[in-house]
This record gives structure tokens, sequence and C-alpha cells, in this order.
């Protein structure tokens, strides 16, 4: 690991080369992964709270919301209604213990209201997907040595290391001999 440029990219030199890796991607990649992991351990990736948090929401969430308070328990929601239009939040995903539950459920409505109303394992997995990516660092974020190392091997133990959940590279490669190519060391 050779450092970061733009506190986004980590720089990484490998056998075969030199490594750009996006780390917002990367990381959730590998939040998805072990979400998958735990999921099919039927584990519930799920942090209960010390002290409940109320959310409202308009009237339209509101049902969207009670609609859908099994496929969010699936992904480790707990919501429980409390009074019009307000809900009073038991557990979120282990994943988002330092985000603010608010913020993530209000950017899951779209999900919810996909409109094509797919079955509760798409909805679950697109649901997963968003969640990992609320929880990943963020681009921008600066990252110790230490952080780059473990985000690095995390990314080595995923079974798709190269994309993240939602198709993006995680990373770019160039050779040794790309390099040398364009440095004009080849020929």
């Amino acid at each position: 690991m050779l450092g970061q440029v733009g506190a986004t990219y980590i720089v990484a030199e490998g056998p075969s080369g030199l490594y750009l890796i996006d780390q917002h991607a990367a990381h959730e990649r590998i939040l998805y992964e072990q979400w998958m992991e735990q999921h099919d351990k039927k584990e519930t990736p799920a942090q209960y709270a010390l002290e409940a948090q109320a959310v409202v929401f308009s009237p339209t969430d509101a049902r969207l919301i009670e609609g859908s308070l099994e496929v969010l328990r699936v992904v480790g929601f707990e919501l429980e209604p409390f009074g019009p239009n307000t809900f009073v939040v038991r557990s979120v995903p282990a994943s988002l213990t330092n985000s603010h539950p608010e913020e993530v459920l209000y950017s899951i409505l779209p999900d919810l209201d996909s409109g094509d109303r797919p079955g509760q394992n798409i909805l679950e997995d697109r649901l997963v997907k968003r969640i990992c990516k609320q929880a990943a660092i963020k681009a921008g974020q600066i990252l110790s040595h230490d952080e780059m190392q473990s985000l690095i091997r995390q990314l080595e133990r995923c079974q798709s290391p190269h994309t993240c959940p939602h198709g993006r590279p995680t990373m770019l490669h160039m050779t040794s001999e790309q390099l040398a190519r364009e440095f004009g060391r080849l020929g």
C-alpha cells in the first residue's frame, strides 16, 4: 500500500503492477459480502438502540414503511408504529450504527416505492445494497495507513472484489508492462 490520492483512491502495488482502489466502492463490496454471509448463516445483522428514536414520515411514506415492515426487519430495521405517521426505531442494520436512522430510512424510501412491487428477495437485495452504500467509507474521507491496509485485505477476501454491488469498478489495474510502455521504457 503506497498511499491515498484525493482522499478517494488508495494506491497500492502488487506483484503484477499498480492498483488504484476506489475506497467507497471497495468498502461497499466488503460490507455487502459481509451482510450476505451473515444472512446466509441466518444471523440478523442488527444493532439494537439503547434509546428508541421516533421518526415522522409523510402520510404516503408512512404507508410505504407500514407495508414494508417485514422486509425492513429482515435487513436489520425494527420499527414499531407510534402514532400517526410515526415509527419508533428499535434497531438498525449493524453496519449503520454510526449513521442517523432517520436519514437512512428516508434514503431507502425510493426503493420501497419502486412502483414495480418486486418480490421480497429483490426488494431485500436492493435495500441491502442501499444500506451498504450509506454505511461505506465516503470519497473524500482521509484514511490512516492501517485503515487502508485493512480495506485492501478485506477486499482481497471478497468473492467479487472487482466491482461494488451496483456494478461499478472497485479498482483499476496497470501491469508493470503497461507502466513501462507509458513511460517509454519498452521498445
